[in-house]
């Protein structure tokens, strides 16, 4: 694999992709997801990977109260991964910093659903917003967490910190940098980056001679030139070609200063070649010795920090004292929050103690650098208002969104004035008033949001930006506290549906942040499918995979179905495409009817899989997850309405799809033939063994609500489902997972999944075999929600010893990042936070631990506990619109129906006992238990 100067058009992309500290495969084909992926884990090449901190447990902090809803850290310098507040339809990742952008760690990205660009070349891809959460406060020119960063004369000046522009971008895959970030991009596909680079400005330095040391990393094999700036005097810099592009080494250039502030840059001109990395500049004096210093993120020190995330709300607090670098001690705290009972409102507030008098300065800013397939225009400031307002473009004019911010200071207009423009798409407005040393002050900002393509408002009732100014003047017209006490409310409702471990707080809170995260990405009324990411940032472009089917919409379906409803409008809405793309495959050898959905999919509903990627033409399996999920609605809710109008047409042509898809077996049957299943390590096979069931379930789904619905079923949807062969290996009693298969290394959960959510008919015997043998060979360095498989499996099995109880802990605990519970892609990083493990995680204790399948006529109960959990609590699960409370004990299950009329349980799996429960009684069953000693199940 080739790196940096040397990367691909596609190694290019993923590069890019980690300038912004995104997941490791920004587009999925290309990432942990295929076969490239594996053999670069494999050689240790990780491109643009997001790399989980050394010992990440996730830990409730002090103050967290222990009731499983709070999450706290005091020390943001190791294992911390900032999180995200978020409402389905807008949301922010907040640095450390309790406001605005950042790079560090991770870059704070601010994500609005729908809002997708097209670049000139290439597929559709998320956008993201200017940063919106900027706020600060101070005196002066010394204004809390505002760009203005600088580095001390004599302190280590990382590149990450500086301003990088031109087409370079920050890298973090290697390792041994000073803040786990550096320049990079200064040639990319073995064409220098001409105009590319950082400035860094530095203060406090001496006038005269000077030292100028520069860290950098070059594997290239060759020196490297780049420029060297120093208040825009330049030179040509050769560093030597070291070991490894993992190893770093420091050149030292004599330079002439200032007195007081200098600039230095790092750039490419014509003429260089720029393959090369840099790390830090240091300046010293002449004859000293180096720098270890390093230079702090923020201007100024900060003590008795602490940041909050109340799972409850989804409010984000950060409260610190501040003292300037001019001596100004100011006691902050800021609160940071998407607002649950309207989409379109984002504020930031914060109460000042100022322990010095004087004039404040507030500067409220739409921060460009956090701009992604964007641009802006129109920025504008109201200052008899207070009102900042701005335009946001997505490439290739795709999507428009308005942003609007009032300031308010003490609950009251304070007029304000433009900032300059900085140069990167922001804009600012900026308030100047008198304070007193010791009086507390509020100062909050109300955003107003709304793009071109919102699906939750009357799109002809206004344009984004007056929809935007509507919604911010309304929210500080009514005050903060009035905003903060409906988002208390909207997800009060939210939360009567809970999952939680009684006696046990560590793994209820990571239960609540798991569904808190997944709630933050959707909402009801917004019909955009969530991503791997979900809306904490622009991970894998945005764009839709199976894992909303398959992984996330199930965690919902249980107990939102309002919200998961919208998973299925997004795929309906996007059939005219689906069925173009199935059309566009039809040859006079080879007819292909009905629709073909996307692999990738974003705002138009075609195809987004980068074209140097097979996966876009053979992980036909999206089509049966998606056949799947239409029809689990159907099942959870009972409204043959909805399955009429909104679902049969999808299902119908999947079905159509399918059956002529598939092609005759010279053997006998069908076969389904150059595909790649879930385990994406195995392109161009032949009979997945779960495309296969797949595509024989979405036929049988059909077949079956066509029945239900008085329509006629194709002819060819019976003789091709009953033609599909599941085969079996009658010498190990195992399902292959394709033609030819013979134990090679899988990348995740495959054949697994015909017994869940499949449900394929198997024996005891054969479904744990499958269970065992793919275990031992699926790669540990694999997506995080595999395990979710073999833990719902093996309680629906009742598998013996630890194996159940070891599968929970496999699926979250390599994988969760502290101090805020998210999660990671992998063991080594990947995508964050990744939502696609979140609803695996969730559907552990909503469908393994409960035994709870859907049904047209009754829900299944088949309850199964480890004994290492003292049990399982659900409340508020939805069914034919009654509402039901589960609550799976060490010895006794209780299902309470708390309102709606008699609600049918099947007693365990395929059994006939059918039990009416009324409304206000308790059903009892026996819970069942693992086979065999399960009590050593390690720690």
């Amino acid at each position: 694999m080739k790196m940096h100067g040397e990367a691909t058009k596609a190694g290019r992309t993923r590069l890019r992709a980690s300038r912004r500290g995104r997941a490791w495969g920004r587009f999925r084909s290309g990432g942990l997801r295929g076969r490239a992926g594996f053999l670069l884990a494999v050689g240790g090449l990780l491109l643009g990977l997001v790399t989980v901190p050394a010992s990440a447990a996730p830990v409730a902090g002090p103050g967290g109260g222990g009731d499983g809803w709070v999450l706290s850290t005091s020390d943001t310098a190791e294992n911390y991964s900032p999180t995200f507040v978020g409402n389905g339809y807008l949301a922010a990742r907040v640095p450390a910093a309790g406001h605005g952008y950042s790079t560090m760690p991770i870059v704070t990205q601010s994500e609005l659903a729908g809002f997708y660009g097209a670049p000139a070349a290439g597929q559709e891809e998320r956008a993201s917003l200017p940063a919106w959460t900027t706020l600060g406060f101070g005196r002066g020119g010394d204004v809390y967490g505002i760009e203005g960063w600088s580095c001390g004369f004599g302190q280590l000046c990382p590149t990450a910190y500086g301003k990088v522009s031109g087409g370079a971008f920050l890298e973090s895959s290697h390792p041994g940098s000073i803040v786990g970030s550096y320049l990079a991009g200064l040639n990319s596909n073995d064409t220098p980056t001409v105009g590319g680079g950082g400035v860094i400005p530095v203060r406090n330095a001496p006038a005269g001679p000077a030292t100028l040391a520069v860290r950098y990393g070059n594997g290239s094999g060759s020196p490297q030139t780049i420029h060297i700036g120093v208040n825009g005097a330049f030179r040509q810099l050769s560093v030597p070609s070291l070991a490894s592009w993992d190893d770093w080494a420091v050149v030292t250039v004599p330079v002439t200063l200032n007195a007081g502030a200098n600039t230095l840059e790092v750039t490419v001109t014509e003429g260089d070649t720029a393959r090369v990395n840099v790390d830090y500049l240091a300046l010293y004096p002449d004859g000293a010795q180096p720098p270890t210093q390093i230079a702090p993120a923020t201007v100024g020190t900060t003590t008795k920090y602490r940041q909050s995330m109340d799972l409850r709300t989804g409010l984000l607090t950060t409260s610190f004292d501040w003292t300037s670098p001019a001596g100004d001690t100011t006691s902050l705290a800021y609160e940071v929050n998407a607002n649950r009972a309207d989409g379109h409102l984002g504020t930031v507030s914060v109460q000042a103690v100022p322990h010095w008098s004087g004039t404040a300065t507030v500067v409220d800013e739409f921060d460009g650098r956090g701009l992604d397939h964007a641009s802006t225009t129109d920025p504008r400031v109201d200052g008899k208002t207070a009102t900042l307002s701005q335009t946001v473009v997505s490439n290739g004019n795709l999507v428009t969104a308005g942003l609007n911010s009032v300031l308010r200071i003490g609950g009251k207009t304070v007029p304000t004035q433009a900032i300059a423009d900085p140069g990167d798409g922001g804009a600012g407005q900026r308030a100047t008033f008198p304070v007193r040393a010791g009086e507390p002050l509020r100062i909050t900002k109300y955003v107003g949001v709304a793009s071109s393509v919102d699906t939750d408002r009357p799109l002809a009732a206004a344009t984004p930006q007056q929809a935007a100014a509507k919604t911010a003047a309304h929210a500080a017209a009514d005050g903060y506290q009035r905003a903060l006490a409906r988002n208390r409310d909207a997800w009060s409702r939210l939360w009567q549906s809970s999952i939680s471990i009684p006696g046990d707080p560590t793994m209820t809170t990571q239960v609540h942040a798991s569904m808190f995260y997944l709630l933050a990405s959707v909402r009801a009324g917004v019909v955009w499918s969530a991503s791997p990411g979900g809306l904490s940032s622009d991970g894998y472009s945005g764009h839709v995979f199976w894992d909303t089917e398959t992984w996330m919409y199930p965690a919902l379906l249980a107990q939102y179905p309002d919200i998961a409803a919208d998973a299925n409008t997004y795929r309906q809405q996007r059939l005219p495409a689906a069925q173009a793309a199935a059309a566009a495959l039809s040859t006079p050898d080879h007819p292909i009817k009905g629709a073909k959905f996307p692999w990738q999919s974003a705002l138009t509903g075609k195809e987004t899989t980068p074209d140097w990627s097979p996966d876009g033409k053979q992980e036909i399996h999206i089509n049966s997850d998606i056949a799947l999920a239409q029809w689990q609605y159907y099942e959870a809710s009972g409204d043959k309405t909805w399955l009429r109008d909104k679902a049969w047409p999808v299902l119908q042509g999947i079905a159509d799809y399918w059956a002529t898809r598939a092609v005759p077996d010279p053997a006998g049957g069908y076969a389904i033939r150059d595909v790649k299943g879930p385990d994406e390590y195995h392109d161009n096979v032949d009979n997945s063994v779960t495309t296969n069931a797949g595509a024989q379930a979405s036929l049988r789904i059909a077949i079956r609500a066509a029945g239900m619905l008085g329509r006629a079923a194709d002819p060819a949807w019976h003789k091709v489902a009953d033609g599909l062969k599941i085969p079996v290996d009658t010498t190990t009693n195992i399902h292959p997972e394709f033609d030819g298969y013979s134990g090679q290394t899988i990348k995740q959960a495959d054949v697994t999944l015909l017994q869940y959510p499949l449900a394929v008919p198997m024996s005891p015997g054969l479904a744990q075999n499958d269970l065992d043998y793919y275990q031992q060979r699926t790669d540990l360095d694999g997506p995080s929600m595999t395990d979710a498989i073999a833990t719902i499996a093996g309680a629906a099995l009742g598998s013996r010893g630890c194996d159940v109880y070891t599968s929970l802990r496999k699926s979250a605990d390599p994988y969760l990042a502290a101090p805020f519970d998210q999660w990671y892609e992998t063991r080594t990083g990947g995508a964050f936070d990744f939502t696609t493990g979140q609803g695996g995680y969730l559907q552990e204790f909503l469908y393994g631990f409960t035994g709870l399948r859907w049904g047209t006529d009754a829900v299944t109960v088949d309850p199964f506990l480890p004994p290492q959990l003292p049990g399982v609590d659900l409340t508020g699960i939805k069914w034919h619109g009654r509402s039901f409370d589960l609550s799976v004990g060490a010895r006794t299950t209780k299902l309470t129906l708390r309102s709606g009329p008699p609600l049918p349980v099947r007693v365990g799996s395929g059994s006939d006992d059918v039990r009416q429960v009324r409304p206000g009684t308790v059903l009892q069953v026996p819970t069942r238990h693992p086979a065999g000693d399960a009590t050593n199940c390690g720690s």
